[in-house]
């Protein structure tokens, strides 16, 4: 199935990720401090196992906030995501929604950072891509399902 690439928001420089086609998304697992997000891990439903994707992005010294979000699969699914970024473009917070819960802020956001919001819906996620650099998460955005009725 043909996806539509939306985003990434946020810094265009520095390691870029993707998860280009892991729709199943099961989980999160968050890093960050009180400047921004630091990486970011996905759990992911593929061929009957749960799978845990690559870390995305940077662990500073230990001293960073760590939180898991696990999604009540399947009745429970990814609907959006949204946050802030610093005017240096750096990921400063980031909030993911589902059909049954708001999980965040995880970082904070500041009165000069610019917000940003990508809404999915119901069986249109088709992954997430971004990139790092090394101060953490600087770009994020999902791939959609192409819906095309003809």
């Amino acid at each position: 199935m043909d996806m539509i690439k939306a985003g990434p928001v946020g810094g265009v420089g520095g390691t870029i990720w993707d998860e280009k086609g892991r729709n199943h998304l099961a989980g999160i697992y968050v890093f960050y401090n009180e400047y921004s997000v630091l990486a970011l891990q996905f759990l992911f439903y593929e061929s009957g196992n749960l799978v845990v994707s690559n870390r995305h992005g940077v662990i500073v010294d230990g001293s960073e906030n760590y939180s898991a979000v696990v999604f009540d699969y399947p009745s429970e699914y990814f609907t959006s995501i949204s946050g802030s970024l610093s005017p240096y473009q750096m990921l400063t917070s980031i909030i993911f929604r589902t059909n049954k819960d708001l999980y965040g802020p995880f970082g904070t956001p500041s009165t000069v950072d610019q917000e940003f919001n990508f809404y999915v819906g119901r069986s249109l996620f088709g992954g997430f891509c971004g990139s790092r650099n090394g101060d953490g998460i600087n770009g994020i955005g999902v791939y959609v399902k192409n819906m095309l009725i003809i």
